[in-house]
């Protein structure tokens, strides 16, 4: 009896052994597999909106309706793709918007991907690119763009390689394109493409000193003009989740005509805060800028701001405010902030709330003002004044 307890104890013991080491030889030959696995994974989001907006431009003569009710129906589908290495975001969306007071209904298409590639510990690929044909210019990442009840197609890429040469420094190349153009007869397509270099260093390990060099290339309707800038930056961690990042420096304009070229200032700030529960983010700048669809460069005053809080799990609130003023490069007409002829400036503000029924759905109530302080710019756009309720309804199967 003693010696069959003792051989049972043994192999207990055995087999405890066995099994650990089994468990070891499984995780060292399915490691590597585990590791380069790749996940795909679709998404669905459909949006119902039902809104009343009172853009003018939808009806300026004597038809006017001071406004319309409007129903957008938005499928939205993408594929996530995630493995060690790789990480990639695509989306298709449609948006049919169906004008009550008119009966027009017309269908928009936005699509575009995000791409991060981890090639080496010390190289990283960025890529991302935007697709917009539509006539609803709340579907528009930039102001100012569409001014006319016609559709806009605008398309805007960034490729970004990021490299670490020491433990304290990288060195990034970027690549942007911009293409603007309003589908209606007489327009031409307007055209932006920026490469530049830049080179971060690490002084502590809240500070960040950098410098760049950018080069700029406008074409619209034929003309193309340029750009060359150098400036300096400084990002600094203001605590864990907040960030100020500075940017300065000068930019030499130098279109076809070389009377009109000159200098202007580069200015930007930047300060954001990624939080637990609310999320922050301001921006403004003056900077050089193109593709608008109405001509080529202009200089721009920028400012925004941005911020969301989720009060609990099922309720959060959003807000967001922008100003812009721009007018012909490098620097015509910039003291005339009244000036309804060189001089366009506009801004937009909104704010909704959400909750969420349960995880895949989820009611939004938003109001938008997007308004034009100048009435014309250097290309003729017309006012852009206009008010948006919407309250909406967003389902996510998957």
């Amino acid at each position: 009896m003693n010696k069959g307890a003792g051989v049972g104890k043994d192999g207990r013991a055995a087999v405890r052994g066995n099994w650990k080491r089994a468990v070891i030889a499984g995780c060292l030959i399915a490691g590597p597999a585990a590791q380069a696995a790749t996940i795909l994974e679709p998404r669905l989001r459909l949006t119902a909106e039902e809104r009343f907006d009172n853009d003018l431009r939808l009806g300026g003569g004597a038809g006017a309706t001071g406004g319309q009710f409007m129903t957008k129906l938005s499928p939205r589908l993408g594929l996530d793709v995630k493995n060690e290495q790789l990480t990639l975001d695509t989306f298709y969306a449609a948006d049919l918007l169906a004008r009550h007071g008119s009966g027009k209904t017309t269908l928009d298409h936005r699509g575009g991907f995000g791409l991060r590639d981890v090639l080496s510990r010390r190289l990283r690929l960025d890529a991302s690119a935007r697709v917009f044909r539509v006539t609803d210019p709340t579907s528009l990442p930039r102001d100012g763009l569409a001014r006319s009840t016609s559709p806009t197609f605008y398309a805007q890429s960034k490729v970004g390689l990021t490299g670490r040469v020491t433990d304290r420094m990288d060195v990034r190349g970027n690549y942007s394109f911009e293409a603007t153009r309003i589908i209606e007869p007489g327009r031409e397509a307007g055209y932006a493409h920026t490469p530049s270099v830049e080179l971060w260093y690490r002084s502590t390990r809240r500070l960040s000193l950098g410098a760049e060099y950018r080069y700029q290339g406008f074409l619209y309707a034929g003309d193309y003009s340029q750009a060359h800038g150098a400036s300096a930056a400084l990002r600094y961690r203001l605590t864990r989740p907040t960030t100020l990042t500075l940017r300065g420096g000068p930019v030499r304009y130098m279109p076809a005509d070389s009377s009109r070229g000159g200098w202007l200032p580069r200015v930007a700030l930047e300060l954001v805060r990624e939080g637990e529960r609310s999320d922050v983010g301001f921006a403004m700048g003056h900077d050089l800028v193109g593709a608008s669809g109405f001509s080529g460069a202009v200089w721009a005053d920028y400012a925004s701001l941005m911020a969301a809080h989720r009060f609990t799990a099922k309720l959060s609130a959003f807000g967001a405010a922008s100003f812009f003023r721009n007018g012909t490069a490098p620097n015509f007409n910039y003291t005339e902030w009244r000036n309804t002829t060189n001089v366009s400036q506009g801004y937009a503000v909104g704010g909704g709330v959400e909750y969420r029924m349960n995880r895949k759905l989820a009611l939004q109530g938003a109001v938008d003002r997007i308004a034009q302080v100048g009435a014309a710019d250097i290309a003729g756009a017309g006012d852009l004044t206009r008010n948006v309720f919407a309250l909406r309804l967003v389902m996510t199967p998957w």
